[in-house]
């Protein structure tokens, strides 16, 4: 099989494999040889980076076992995320509740910077439980605080106030809904696993028992977390539950 040659054709095509976050070069021989080139190609290398700055992509990694994770330029963005955009049909409330349940997964997984910052470092597998019990910790924090930091935006307050508010748990064998803690939390895994940034690591029949593991994908985009100061307090929520 020949190499790719370093084309505007083969940057556009490395783009378009790295937004399918399902695709992975392990098991892809063509995803594998252009990140080859990209890396060691710098004609090639422009090439990728210019299509990502016209796409309003900011490329946050490139290897060849983990594939180019891309992530939106700016808020503005085409391929940005807006509270608008969460599962249309739901409240204002429930979309900002699936929100914070991404922040509280992130945080179980990294619970320190320091996991951030070290590629060799794996996080272990975590529940659901831990991860509901994490959401539930952080709702009950902003909503007990009185001096809310500048930099969370308060479209989020309908969040921690339905979370706090919701029953943990739901019966046996109902689906996953937004009307729960555990639901929730059930619901944004799900979404994260399809995204690429976590895997389903044991099932169970009891909801809170199963386990994810994170992604080095996960990893990436917490380092260009906009919200810092909310993933601190959720960081906090995990360390304060490790403590009862």
């Amino acid at each position: 099989m020949n190499s790719p040659e370093s084309t505007v054709r083969n940057a556009a095509r490395l783009t378009y494999k790295a937004l399918h976050t399902s695709l992975s070069p392990i098991n892809d021989a063509e995803y594998r040889e252009l990140l080859a080139l990209y890396r060691a190609d710098p004609v090639f290398y422009q090439h990728v980076q210019d299509i990502a700055v016209g796409m309003k992509l900011s490329i946050l990694d490139a290897s060849e076992q983990r594939g180019l994770i891309v992530v939106p330029a700016s808020r503005e963005s085409k391929f940005a995320v807006r509270l608008t955009d969460i599962r249309s049909g739901m409240s204002p409330e429930q979309k900002a509740s699936l929100l914070l349940a991404h922040i509280a997964v992130a945080a179980v997984f990294f619970p320190t910077t320091d996991g951030l910052d070290d590629d060799n470092y794996s996080p272990p597998p975590a529940s659901v439980g831990i991860c509901r019990d994490t959401l539930y910790a952080l709702s009950r924090r902003l909503k007990d605080t009185s001096d809310m930091p500048s930099d969370i935006p308060p479209e989020l307050a309908p969040g921690w106030e339905a979370i706090s508010a919701m029953p943990v748990a739901i019966p046996m064998g109902q689906r996953a809904s937004a009307g729960s803690v555990v639901g929730v939390i059930k619901l944004v895994l799900n979404q994260m696993a399809q995204n690429g940034l976590v895997r389903l690591d044991r099932d169970a029949d009891e909801d809170a028992a199963v386990t994810y593991t994170a992604t080095h994908r996960l990893r990436v985009q917490l380092r260009e977390l906009a919200l810092r100061r909310l993933y601190e307090m959720a960081q906090l929520a995990v360390t304060l539950r490790k403590m009862d």
